[in-house]
């Protein structure tokens, strides 16, 4: 067995239990894939420890280590970016693409030198580059690429160069994984970095792999800086899950985790910047509190589940009806909050308490059974009814609580309007 090779299996075994351990405290949709081509990653870095006098025959070993690299660049490809299409047919598109240079590869690992052995498979890829591109109305550029890619293959494997041939197609898998990842993670995040650095390297070694062995000299360099690309693509993995972990933890501290609004210390800061803005602008705002009639007796009689989908409902037909500037929050409970901007008359504040009125009361669909809700609210204008945001919000909480205590009828929903009329 080739022992030098042990420290950096070790270090890559340890990146990705580590990875296991988050995966398993901190779920993560795309860490079973991670891992998955980790994993193959791994193989691949076994299988030189058995490249020796005395281990299993080179042509079986370089096979095994081909074929891992280009499954494992697949599997990359495949986690680096959402797409429209369905997951079944991406994998069937991805599989059908990746067979002709399994076979490729394949052949090479068996140090086949014929080029007629290598055309059937050529041709095969051609054809199922450019049919499954034109079923996914793939774009011209991406049909254009495959193409290139497969006519350049041709060309390399016609003059007789093997290796360039298959560690280049191996180039472009890891390029595009790279491509990919560079779109999707966000622009900020210091895992993308590490990953996209990672996948650069690895793309850049497998450019300059047939080069390097006409170079004895530099085989050692390029040794450790292929061991450095699996190592900073794990960390950066990592990395991303913690951040993401960090943007989940600071999302739920400022929204309720049942409608997904600002909760009530988000509504807080959106007030008072929403008043700090109103001030330089000379603008009125409308402060809206809003408490569901009823809805006690739905909880008793149906169940904390039936009431939360209540909750659900209102929210989403609120969100949906609202204009975009608006603030809607809950503060918990069957009580929202909405802070309506830029309110100029009159006119525009009815708009707004019948868009309100009617988002109640639209029917909520559950279990079969349909739903109409009520509510009481209360109302209060900035800078009319009071100046700062503690004021504003006593004032249209003391009206929402007034019309609450009030009989109503059925249908009816209350209003509280402010007592002063807009300017």
């Amino acid at each position: 067995m080739n022992y030098a090779f042990l420290p950096d299996l070790s270090a890559l075994t340890i990146l990705i239990v580590i990875l296991l351990i988050m995966r398993r405290r901190h779920p993560h949709e795309q860490a079973d894939i991670w891992i998955l081509g980790l994993l193959i990653t791994l193989v691949e870095s076994s299988a030189h420890i058995f490249y020796t006098k005395n281990g299993l025959p080179n042509h079986i070993l370089h096979v095994i280590v081909l074929n891992c690299y280009l499954l494992a660049g697949v599997v990359f490809t495949w986690d680096a970016r959402r797409h429209p299409t369905p997951a079944r047919v991406r994998l069937i598109y991805l599989t059908l693409n990746t067979l002709p240079l399994l076979v490729i590869n394949t052949l090479y690992g068996f140090y086949v030198n014929k080029p007629a052995s290598y055309y059937p498979a050529i041709a095969a890829g051609l054809i199922i580059a450019v049919a499954s591109s034109l079923y996914l109305r793939r774009t011209f550029l991406v049909t254009a690429l495959h193409l290139t890619g497969w006519l350049g293959i041709a060309f390399l494997i016609s003059h007789g160069d093997y290796r360039k041939a298959v560690y280049w197609s191996l180039c472009g898998v890891y390029a595009v994984a790279a491509r990919k990842y560079q779109q999707r993670l966000p622009r900020e995040s210091t895992g993308r970095l590490a990953i996209l650095t990672g996948f650069g390297i690895w793309s850049l070694c497998f450019f300059v792999h047939p080069f390097i062995v006409t170079y004895r000299s530099y085989a050692d360099i390029a040794s450790h800086v292929w061991n450095m690309q699996k190592t900073l693509i794990t960390i950066g993995m990592i990395l991303v899950m913690l951040e993401e972990q960090v943007s989940s933890n600071q999302w739920l501290a400022l929204h309720d985790h049942l409608t997904g609004l600002p909760n009530r210390r988000s509504f807080e800061d959106h007030l008072n910047a929403a008043l700090t803005r109103c001030r330089r602008a000379n603008d009125h705002l409308a402060l809206v509190i809003l408490d569901l009639n009823g809805f006690k007796k739905i909880n008793d009689a149906l169940g904390h589940q039936a009431g939360d989908q209540i909750l659900c409902g209102i929210a989403k037909n609120l969100q949906e009806d609202l204009p975009f500037y608006n603030t809607l929050a809950r503060l918990g409970g069957d009580e929202f909050t909405l802070i309506a901007p830029d309110i100029k008359d009159d006119r525009v504040l009815d708009q707004l308490l019948s868009t309100i009125q009617s988002s109640v009361q639209r029917p909520i669909h559950i279990d079969g059974q349909s739903f109409s809700m009520t509510a009481c609210f209360g109302l209060a204008i900035y800078p009319d009814d009071a100046e700062d945001a503690t004021r504003l919000l006593s004032i249209a909480d003391k009206r929402m609580y007034a019309l609450k205590q009030r009989p109503v009828s059925n249908g009816q929903i209350n209003l509280g309007i402010a007592s002063a009329h807009l300017q």
